[in-house]
């Protein structure tokens, strides 16, 4: 099962919360654009449910904020930006330096890169 966090705002294709059972919702505040994003607490147990978000997350702009995805199984720590699954093993710090040289090359920020596992 997955489970994690989800920017609906961040969702081009509202379909995708079909794969998802809502745990909660928050309204966030931000100094971006939108100016209020929507957070989503979920789990997932559709198996593709990675390749699936991967479809469905908006791309981003020159300028704009990067979107993607952090979220987690039993066994494996995942990010997802559009078109591209990322993922490395609990504790496993090389793949978790390689996931994050990734996400930096695709435009999101370092300090953005701090995510639990």
């Amino acid at each position: 099962m997955y489970t994690g966090l989800i920017i609906k705002e961040s969702i081009a294709d509202d379909t995708l919360l079909d794969y998802i059972r809502i745990i909660g919702v928050e309204i966030w505040k931000t100094d971006n654009t939108p100016r209020y994003w929507t957070a989503v607490s979920f789990t997932s147990e559709c198996g593709d449910f990675p390749e699936k978000l991967s479809k469905a997350i908006k791309a981003s702009c020159e300028g704009e904020v990067v979107w993607y995805v952090d979220f987690q199984d039993e066994k494996h720590k995942y990010i997802v930006l559009k078109d591209t699954v990322l993922k490395y093993r609990h504790g496993d710090k090389e793949g978790k330096h390689a996931v994050c040289q990734k996400c930096i090359e695709a435009g999101i920020k370092k300090e953005q890169l701090d995510w639990s596992e």
